[in-house]
């Protein structure tokens, strides 16, 4: 019930007598309040009808009308209905000035209507909005209990709940991260929030902006609060893929270990919603081994949300050790490293590698090289190429038989320690003290066996070139 319906209940008489907005007479009447106390504040709560007859303030001192309106004001009170006739023949002139200036809806009531009156029929209204308020929360729930059961997405109940009341409804996370939303509300509509029963240690909260009684909402939106709980915990905690079907296809190529034709490459991008010709950008989500499930898959789809804020195409798939997201066409400038930053702020423990490509060809082993950046926490940039990204870009089959054919001479050796001294020398930068160190050989055992090598393959090792095909030779029979 809201103040403005207060002149509309019958054989009452109700008049307002101060002028106020209509956004003030679309308070919500919570309660009447009779008091004949000069300061009743301690017996009040908001929105409450306060009903007097001024009797404990017989007084012509506007002063002390305007502090007993001051302290209305600051509970604050739905309004005051002013009873005339018991102890003030007509409405306090001080009173109506105090009204006026604090902006507190004053109505007057006829002498012959008692407050019981009243009462009784605010009462009367209150308990009547309120069963309507209760099955229309519980025929929400039956009909998003339907929903649920007929296999509908979180989503789609979400987007019925906003409907039915005619707001914006939010579930969001414990950081107050969305994970879905739907539904309007204009610019400074009230909001309010409801604790999803969704149970220790995962903690979610149903958000309302819209909905004009706080007082309503609980009732209303205390029962599908239930059946949302228990969606959003078989939806994170399943094994169900949050993730497309046509999104994985795609991933899959991409990570796949054999070449994919690059016009298949670009119908699976396609299918996803992806533009082929467009730049690339790429979040590598991983978690340590104390990270449950259900956390994992909160972060991913809270990840999702917030970069479909940033960009017009946001993919995702999961996988049971690392989550993987794909960007395409900025909504403005956005800079990936500062808004991953920010997006995983919350949670030092996870593992966040972003890397970036300009167009599909060099997506795959973008992607490659980051996933081997993987493991350790924070959020950092995989870098733009390693020697095994280059290797896996080459074509294999010749390669590797040159590779194999620069490397035989070391064969000769049975014992494995000559090629096992040279990939030591150049995994450690022609570095004598650490390659010593690595083999556990004196430094003459080392400087003889390169001797050797460098006669078997007839090159010189102090080359710098030469060291970069030994190495490049080496990774090319390793990747084979």
């Amino acid at each position: 019930m809201l103040l403005r319906d207060l002149s509309d209940l019958p054989g009452l008489d109700i008049g307002l007598r101060v002028g106020v907005s209509d956004e003030r007479l679309s308070r919500p009447i919570a309660w009447c309040a009779p008091t004949e106390h000069m300061d009743p504040t301690p017996f009040l709560s908001v929105n409450a009808l306060v009903l007097t007859s001024g009797m404990g303030l017989n007084v012509t001192d506007y002063r002390i009308w305007d502090a007993y309106v001051e302290r209305l004001v600051s509970v604050p009170v739905a309004g005051l209905v002013f009873g005339t006739g018991a102890a003030h023949r007509q409405l306090p002139e001080g009173l109506a000035r105090a009204c006026e200036s604090h902006e507190l809806p004053l109505f007057e009531l006829p002498p012959d209507v008692p407050f019981l009156l009243v009462m009784r029929q605010v009462e009367q209204t209150l308990a009547t909005e309120r069963y309507d308020v209760h099955r229309r929360g519980w025929d929400l729930a039956d009909e998003c209990t339907r929903l649920a059961a007929q296999g509908r997405s979180l989503v789609t109940v979400v987007d019925r709940v906003a409907e039915s009341i005619g707001a914006r409804v939010a579930v969001t996370d414990e950081s107050g991260a969305e994970l879905v939303s739907a539904g309007k509300a204009p610019p400074g509509a009230p909001r309010s929030a409801l604790r999803l029963p969704s149970g220790d240690p995962h903690s979610f909260r149903l958000h309302v902006e819209g909905v004009s009684s706080n007082v309503l909402l609980q009732p209303l939106l205390g029962p599908v609060a239930a059946v949302l709980a228990v969606q959003l915990s078989y939806t994170l905690g399943s094994r169900t893929p949050l993730h497309s079907r046509e999104a994985v296809r795609f991933m899959d190529a991409l990570y796949d270990e054999q070449p994919i034709p690059e016009a298949t490459l670009e119908r699976l991008a396609a299918e996803a919603g992806f533009g082929a010709g467009e730049p690339w950008g790429a979040l590598l989500v991983t978690a340590g081994e104390d990270m449950d499930r259900f956390r994992l898959r909160t972060l991913a789809w809270r990840a999702r949300v917030r970069l479909e804020e940033w960009f017009r195409t946001v993919r995702f798939m999961e996988e049971p050790t690392m989550t993987t997201l794909l960007v395409q066409e900025p909504l403005e400038r956005v800079n990936l490293l500062d808004q991953a930053r920010a997006l995983f702020a919350d949670i030092p423990q996870l593992s966040v590698v972003l890397t970036e490509a300009d167009n599909l060809e060099e997506l795959p082993l973008a992607l490659k090289l980051a996933s081997r950046q993987t493991g350790t926490a924070g959020v950092r940039v995989a870098p733009a190429a390693d020697l095994a990204a280059i290797v896996q870009s080459l074509p294999h089959r010749g390669l590797a038989t040159m590779a194999r054919r620069l490397i035989a001479p070391l064969d000769s050796d049975p014992t494995g320690a000559l090629r096992e001294t040279l990939e030591s020398y150049l995994r450690n930068a022609a570095n004598s003290r650490k390659v010593c160190d690595e083999l556990f050989i004196h430094r003459n055992t080392l400087a003889y066996r390169l001797r050797r090598i460098q006669d078997l393959m007839g090159l010189d090792l102090a080359d710098g070139e030469a060291r970069a095909t030994c190495l490049l030779a080496l990774r090319v029979l390793s990747e084979g």
